[in-house]
């Protein structure tokens, strides 16, 4: 659900879509079914300013997603970040007891 712009005066949510690694579904499950969504539960993510690689709001306690039934997300005031930069998030997970950090990443602008 994620938009290309984004305007300072806003709260946006980001929503994520996860699945397990290698996940191969057959034709009769993907014709019958919806995909489901992966629940993370210890996940964070960090706001980069693409420009100059500062680290905004970095990862941590307060960065933590939430989920529900539909998967993770979480809400960003864009009044947070200066106007007319753009920005990278960046997402980590804690799997078994091993943080790793997801090689991709998503990129804003805010004006």
């Amino acid at each position: 659900n994620m938009k290309s712009v984004y305007s300072n005066t806003e709260t946006a949510t980001f929503r994520l879509y996860t699945r397990l690694k290698d996940w191969n579904p057959t034709i009769y499950t993907v014709s019958s079914k919806n995909i489901e969504n992966t629940i993370i539960e210890n996940a964070f993510f960090r706001i980069v300013r693409v420009v100059d690689e500062e680290v905004i709001i970095a990862y941590g306690d307060s960065t933590m997603l939430s989920y529900d039934v539909d998967g993770n997300y979480f809400h960003l005031d864009m009044s947070l970040l200066e106007p007319d930069f753009a920005y990278r998030v960046e997402l980590q997970y804690e799997i078994g007891e091993i943080l790793q950090q997801q090689p991709e990443t998503f990129k804003f602008r805010v004006e």
